[in-house]
C-alpha cells in the first residue's frame, strides 16, 4: 500500500521535474491540493507544453529519484489485480472453513454471496481497464510509426549534408530515448494486460499465502490430566 503523502513531502519539491515510470519528463510540480490534516489529495503539474494537469496523490511516488506519476491505466490495472487476489483468497479460505465444518451453512451462504458479487464487479472493472490499456497500446504503436518516420527523415537530411553532425547526434538521441520509453511502457502494458484479461475470463490463478495451520481442538496435543498422586510404598529389605 502506497505511503500517504503530506504537505511536508511535497512542498519542498515545488519546481522540480515530474516524470513517469518510463523516463519521460511530464513537466514540473507547481502546486498541490490538500485536506485540513495536511494529506495531499492532488498535485498540480505544468506540462512541457505549458498546460496544467492534475494528478491524484494515489498515482504519485516521491523518492530519492524524484517525483514520479504512474499512468492512469497502470494505477487502475494494479488496483483491480490486487483486489481480485484478495477476493479470491477470501473465497478459498471460506470454502476451506466450510468444508471443515467450522462455519454454519447460513453464514457460509451469506459471505459467499457478498464475495461472488465483489468478484463479478471486479470482472466488469477488468473489462473496462482492458479497453483502456488496449487504447494506450494503439497510441504507442502510432507514436512509434511517427518516430520511425522522423528518424528516417533525420538520417536522410544528415546524409544530404543539410544538418551538422552535432545537431544530428542531439536529435537522434532524443528520438531514440522516446522509442525506448515507448518500448518499456509497451512491455509493461502487455504483461499486465494478460493478468487483467485472465481476471475478466475467470482464469486468473491465485495462490494462498503460506500460513501456520490453526489446529482444531481434536488436533491439539493432549496434555495428561494432572491427578492427585498417592505416596508410593517403599520396599525395605532387612538384613539379619
Amino acid at each position: 500500500m502506497p505511503r500517504t503523502l503530506t504537505i511536508g513531502d511535497v512542498e519542498p519539491r515545488i519546481g522540480e521535474s515530474v516524470r513517469d515510470p518510463y523516463g519521460r519528463t511530464l513537466g514540473k510540480l507547481v502546486s498541490f491540493e490538500s485536506d485540513v490534516d495536511g494529506t495531499i489529495k492532488t498535485i498540480v503539474v505544468e506540462n512541457e507544453d505549458k498546460t496544467i494537469s492534475f494528478h491524484s496523490a494515489d498515482a504519485v511516488k516521491i523518492n530519492e529519484k524524484g517525483i514520479e506519476v504512474i499512468p492512469e491505466w497502470k494505477l487502475k490495472a494494479t488496483k483491480v489485480i490486487e483486489q481480485y487476489k484478495i477476493a479470491m483468497r477470501r473465497l478459498k479460505g471460506l470454502e476451506e472453513l466450510h468444508s471443515r465444518g467450522e462455519i454454519s451453512s447460513v453464514v457460509y451462504r451469506e459471505i459467499r454471496k457478498k464475495l461472488d458479487s465483489a468478484v463479478s464487479k471486479l470482472k466488469e472493472e477488468a473489462k473496462k481497464v482492458k479497453e483502456m490499456m488496449k487504447k494506450r497500446m494503439n497510441e504507442i504503436e502510432d507514436d512509434n510509426l511517427k518516430l520511425d518516420r522522423a528518424i528516417a527523415e533525420l538520417k536522410v537530411s544528415y546524409i544530404a549534408g543539410e544538418i551538422s553532425e552535432t545537431a544530428y547526434k542531439t536529435a537522434i538521441e532524443q528520438l531514440r530515448q522516446a522509442k525506448d520509453s515507448n518500448a518499456k511502457e509497451l512491455e509493461d502494458l502487455k504483461k499486465m494486460l494478460k493478468q487483467v484479461e485472465n481476471i475478466e475470463s475467470g482464469s486468473f490463478e491465485v495462490t494462498m499465502p503460506k500460513t501456520t495451520k490453526e489446529k482444531t481442538p481434536s488436533e491439539k496435543t493432549s496434555v495428561p490430566t494432572s491427578t492427585s498422586q498417592q505416596p508410593q510404598p517403599i520396599t525395605v529389605h532387612i538384613v539379619g
